[in-house]
This record gives C-alpha cells, structure tokens and sequence, in this order.
C-alpha cells in the first residue's frame, strides 16, 4: 500500500471543516480549524517606542497563541485538507518504563506529552510531506524538563481514501540542542534497584567526549541494536472526522529516550551513556489519556 500512495495536500476533508492557515517568515503554517478556534483578535503593545501589531487565537474563552503580524506571510481561509488535519495540538500518549512499588513490583501507567504541530509553508520542498511537531516538557519520572522536536511524514492515496503518518526515530539529530543534565538516579528504572544509566563504555573510542545528547531511536527486534527508524500509523479518511480516534504505532515497538556521547549516534561505536525512559505503546491522539471508568 505505502508504493501506491502520494504526499498531495489537495484531498479535502467532505465533513465541511474550514481552517484559516497562517504562514509565518520563519518556513512554516499555522492551521486553525473553525471547530477548535472561537475568534481572532488584534492588539497592539509598545515597548521602547516601538509598536508591535499582534493577532490572538482565542479558544475556549482564552488567548492560546499571539503571533505577532510582522511574522506573517499570508492568511488563508478555505476548506482544511487531510494533511492540514495534522497540524495543530496534539497528545502523544505512551507508557514510560515501570516504577517499583512498595513490594518492588514495576508499575506503569500511560502519559500523556502536549505536542504542537505545523507544516512547512506552501511551495516549500517539505509541503505535503512532512508535519514538525514540538514537545514543550517530555515527561520524566524525576520531573526534569527536556523539550522534543521530531517529524511525521505523512502520505495519502486519494483513491483508497485513507494514508499513513509515520514517526521518525532519527539516530542522526538529538531532538533537542539541551544537553542531558540528569544523574545516575534520574534514568529509567531497569529493576527496583538499579536504573537503565550504563556510564561511558570503555569501549567507546575517545573516552568521555563530555556531551550527553538527547535522542529518540527505536530497537531493531532481530539484532537488538539500537537505531534511527520510523515507525507508521494507518488511518482512513473517516477517522479524520473522528476526534476520539486514536492513531496508533506498531505496538511491537518502542521510543527509546536515551542520551548519548556523539552525533550522529551510533550503536555499535558504544556511544550510548544510558535510556532516559522506554516508552510503549505511543499514539497520537487530540486530547490527553484519561484512566477509563471501571466498570460496576
């Protein structure tokens, strides 16, 4: 199926939902679906004798973004395509390595990261093709603060009225310019006693480089290697109208948070220092992951 399909943003959502998209000077779209934005305001600032023109988003009563207008290339109202239903906020959902319990019983639940999403500005390379989404704060089980930044390609069979969304795990960009400030301590649990923290290998060429990178990679199952991969979500054309719909990466894979001596990272040079967290099961959903109700 992924042969026969292409990175066109021209497929139209039939349900009637409308957008107004915002480029900005710094290569990238805004999209603001009529059904999540009430209004748009203007305001103005002076600061230093300096008056600066501001365009506010308000949702639910709110201000939830100001862009100011001197970054603004173009606004554009029309029908939202199946590739602008991408943009916008997200929730990725995953279940970080297990915490012992007071019987040292590993125990985890599901997590839930605020992720903002926005596409390459109309008639650049990237257009119809990729979405870049930015995590503010990663959830870490000592509650350091880590931001993210990763891509999804996106791909659509207008025919067959359904496409893909694919994470990539890039082994050759730290998703963040932070370095990993975190101790022994603050890593994965591997068991009750000791965390997923390995230390400088003696194996790795040059020693200590002093660097502690951030990356998101996956784990190749037949090697056990750790590596840059991408992991892919189906979705139809009716899911997109379905706000509750969840879209759902391999479960037989995992996001590996792990921090590392060089760039690019590589396994089998022994760069890994150790896994911040493991994270299963992630998804891509519109809001937050609620714990269900049990039933009586």
């Amino acid at each position: 199926m992924l042969a026969t399909m292409t990175t066109v943003a021209a497929c139209a959502l039939t349900s009637g939902v409308y957008r107004t998209a915002v480029t900005l000077k710094n290569g990238t779209q805004e999209i603001f679906p009529d059904s999540v934005v009430q209004r748009f305001t203007y305001t103005h600032v002076t600061q230093a004798g300096k008056t600066r023109h501001l365009l506010n988003v308000i949702k639910n009563g709110e201000v939830d973004m100001t862009i100011d207008t001197d970054s603004i290339v173009e606004l554009d109202y029309g029908e939202m395509s199946s590739y602008e239903h991408f943009a916008g906020e997200w929730w990725l959902v995953m279940s970080p390595n297990g915490e012992p319990n007071e019987q040292g019983i590993m125990v985890t639940e599901a997590v839930s990261a605020k992720v903002h999403a926005v596409l390459p500005a109309p008639g650049s390379p990237n257009y119809g093709s990729l979405i870049y989404c930015h995590i503010d704060s990663m959830p870490h089980r000592m509650g350091l603060r880590y931001s993210a930044d990763f891509v999804l390609r996106y791909a659509h069979d207008d025919a067959l009225q359904r496409g893909t969304i694919t994470m990539v795990l890039d082994d050759q960009q730290p998703v963040t310019s932070q370095q990993y400030a975190g101790d022994a301590s603050t890593y994965a649990y591997f068991n009750d006693e000791t965390t997923w923290y390995m230390g400088v290998s003696p194996q790795h060429e040059g020693g200590d480089t002093g660097n502690r990178y951030i990356y998101f990679v996956g784990q190749d199952i037949d090697t056990q290697r750790l590596q840059g991969m991408e992991i892919t979500a189906a979705w139809s054309d009716a899911d997109q109208l379905d706000l509750e719909h969840e879209y759902s990466f391999p479960r037989q894979y995992q996001i590996y948070w792990i921090t590392a001596l060089d760039i690019p990272y590589s396994y089998v040079e022994h760069d890994e220092v150790g896994m911040i967290d493991i994270f299963s099961s992630p998804r891509l959903m519109r809001h937050p992951w609620t714990k269900p109700l049990k039933e009586e």
